[in-house]
């Protein structure tokens, strides 16, 4: 017969008994908030009430703490009394089986069982068998009560581990209540430090509205920061993403590994906050505080305050030193990718044809903080992928050199080049807006324009002259329509009209590819070299003329036998200057005269009249002049792209923002080679829609 049953040991509850038992001995019930005593008032009535809310929460929270602690150790005096007594039922209840089974097996025993059970039915007293049904019946009853005793063991470990999981949720609490209230004192200190500084002088109405757009979106993350109950950590805690630890974690952008120098914590609903370091907040408020300005910080000239100034007095407030100077920001801090971009990070304004430009404080949405290098007065600029040179993050450790994209050296030319100096040489040269019309290594340049000779009627040579084999190939310089001519000292003539005046001659082709008044692009065969007409040898003769005056091909070609020279701002020679009206009042470097007469002829086509130009190259009295007369409007003489016949000031609605004529100038002029600067776009810190500047 079945005496004792299955049950459910109590060992392993005992062992959750002994580790909340070890947990509680090891937490301490933390006392009283030092918060409920913090001193109000310190910065002016509403951060008094804040301190006093504060104050009054941490009290609340701590009581819940304490009531919390006093049901976690009544729980856990509870499960030690249960323990008690369950250990001590269960050893009865073994006893009582152990018992049990040695009478049953008694009373079974084969060899004397049956005598044994005759003797009891004649024998006076209680036999074995009786023996043995008590026993089993007194085991089971001990078992049974051992069993109650051990479920109401298992709930009140239950309930105390309950107790203890809330006890330590109110103290989670208490500390998010702490960490947020110092995340916030360190917020506050940020934000008055950001706040425009009393001399703040902007009458522009729309930088003045960018300007405190762009700070209300930099409190707004700060209070963000606050709610996230994180203090910015000093930098070198940020700059290796593997080494964060809870609650920061790493920020990741698509494509890219972990971003070194930053980290995220997230809000109380799980949204994440991007967390800069400590040094980063200060140098971004402090950039904000040097908005407007009327005189420059320090008594700096402006140009050096916006070729570097501005970004190393912000940053040196944090005790972050930094190079003083555009150039060496530029080669010697550490680089990221621009993707990458985070708000504090140093921008290198410019590009490779306008050069070096100035740099600045990033402030997120492709903003940042940037100082006039005529007024030294700072602004916040929008940026464009073509107006950003580099990025830079100085807290990142500079052990690392940039590499690839990044690795950049600082350009030779453009208003930062140096500080002693920026008008010395003109930008780099874009792409010209013709192709050569022959392949590089095809040709060998010979008689070159204005070569002097009585084989010419003129007196003077009116192309250049590509010697080659008879049969080389001949390209078209770009798109027009042809016309076919057979004069006596060409032979065969192609000549392309392109429009707006602008003409490509080829001469003493030896074959003809092409049709009358067929239309060709730029780099199609037009036919081959020849030696017909007045040739001393086989050669390609071409010509640009412009308004049927021939101008030198080289000056618009980009042809690596012959570069261009370079000039002195505002001392362009004439002989490297176009006209870019039929008129011949508007004057412009050659290759940026020819593709402005391209463009002019395409806006007529799509609008029905020609450009409207009101100004184009300008020497230097032109520039001084100009800058007597519009201050604020022009750059420092020396220094404006009019000075290298890079630049034009348009009308005819493109004057407008908001006109078909300004949007058609946007949208087409790139593929002429003429663009919109940066600076002077509507979120520019010089607004001028007029202002064209050519990169090729």
């Amino acid at each position: 017969m079945a005496v004792g049953r299955q049950h459910t040991p109590v060992k392993h509850r005992l062992a959750v008994l002994a580790t909340l038992t070890a947990a509680a001995t090891a937490m301490v019930i933390p006392s009283s908030s030092t918060l409920a005593s913090a001193a109000p008032g310190a910065h002016g009535s509403g951060e008094t009430a804040r301190s006093l809310r504060t104050s009054h929460r941490s009290a609340v929270i701590q009581e819940k703490v304490d009531a919390a602690s006093a049901a976690y150790q009544e729980a856990r005096q509870k499960v030690a009394g249960l323990s008690a007594q369950a250990a001590r039922l269960t050893a009865n209840a073994e006893a009582a089986e152990a018992t049990a089974s040695r009478l049953r097996e008694q009373v079974a025993d084969q060899q004397g069982g049956v005598l044994h059970a005759l003797g009891d039915l004649v024998s006076p007293g209680e036999s074995d068998v009786d023996k043995a049904a008590d026993a089993a019946a007194n085991a089971e009853d001990a078992r049974r009560l051992s069993d109650m005793v051990q479920a109401a063991l298992a709930t009140s470990i239950d309930d105390a581990e309950k107790d203890r999981l809330a006890w330590e949720a109110a103290q989670r609490k208490q500390e998010r209540v702490e960490a947020t209230w110092t995340a916030r004192q360190v917020v506050a200190a940020a934000i008055r430090r950001s706040q425009l500084p009393t001399a703040y002088a902007v009458t522009d109405p729309a930088q003045d509205r960018r300007n405190h757009r762009a700070l209300r979106a930099w409190v707004r993350y700060l209070h963000q920061v606050g709610a996230a109950a994180v203090v910015p950590p000093p930098a070198k805690q940020l700059a290796n993403p593997r080494h964060l630890t809870a609650p920061l974690e790493p920020v990741r952008v698509a494509g890219f590994r972990p971003v070194h120098g930053v980290a995220q914590s997230r809000l109380p609903d799980g949204r994440p906050v991007t967390v800069l370091p400590s040094e980063t907040v200060r140098a971004v408020s402090e950039a904000f505080h040097r908005l407007g300005l009327t005189e420059v910080p320090g008594g700096v000239a402006a140009s050096t305050y916006a070729c570097g100034g501005l970004v190393a007095n912000a940053w040196g407030s944090s005790m972050v030193t930094l190079p003083a100077d555009a150039a060496t920001q530029l080669t010697d801090l550490p680089a990221v990718p621009r993707a990458v971009m985070q708000v504090g990070d140093l921008v290198v304004l410019g590009n490779r044809r306008t050069g070096l430009g100035e740099t600045g404080v990033y402030v997120g949405r492709q903003l940042a903080i940037v100082a006039d290098a005529s007024t030294g007065t700072a602004a916040v600029r929008a940026l464009t992928p073509r107006g950003v040179l580099a990025v830079r993050r100085p807290t990142l450790p500079t052990d690392k050199p940039a590499k690839g994209a990044d690795a950049v050296t600082a350009p030779t030319s453009g208003t930062c080049a140096t500080l002693s100096d920026t008008s010395s040489s003109a930008p780099s040269d874009g792409s010209g807006p013709f192709v050569l019309p022959m392949t590089a290594g095809s040709y060998t340049l010979s008689a070159g324009f204005g070569s002097a000779g009585d084989r010419w009627s003129s007196g003077a040579h009116t192309g250049q002259d590509f010697a080659a084999p008879i049969g080389t190939p001949v390209m078209s310089a770009g798109s027009g329509t042809v016309t076919i001519e057979h004069p006596s000292w060409a032979g065969n003539l192609v000549r392309i009209d392109h429009g707006g005046g602008v003409e490509t001659l080829y001469a003493h082709l030896s074959r003809v590819d092409v049709a009358d008044g067929q239309t060709v692009r730029p780099g199609e065969q037009v036919g081959a070299v020849g030696d017909l007409g007045n040739t001393t040898g086989p050669h390609l003769h071409f010509e640009v003329r412009l308004d049927g005056v021939p101008v030198d091909p080289t000056q618009v070609l980009d042809v690596p036998e012959a570069p261009r020279a370079t000039y002195t701002n505002g001392e362009v020679p004439s002989n490297a200057l176009c006209a870019a009206t039929p008129d011949g009042v508007q004057q412009l470097r050659c290759d940026a005269a020819v593709a402005f007469r391209l463009m002019s002829a395409s806006f007529e086509q799509d609008n029905g009249s020609s450009l409207c130009i009101t100004d184009s190259y300008r020497s230097r009295a032109g520039q001084e002049l100009a800058h007597v007369q519009k201050p604020n409007l022009t750059a420092t003489p020396g220094t404006s792209v009019h000075g290298w016949g890079l630049a034009v000031d348009l009308c005819g609605g493109i004057e407008s923002f908001d006109t078909p004529e300004h949007a058609w100038m946007m949208t087409h002029g790139p593929a002429f080679g003429w663009h919109h600067p940066s600076w002077a776009e509507a979120g520019g810190s010089r607004p001028e829609p007029w202002h064209f500047e050519y990169e090729g």
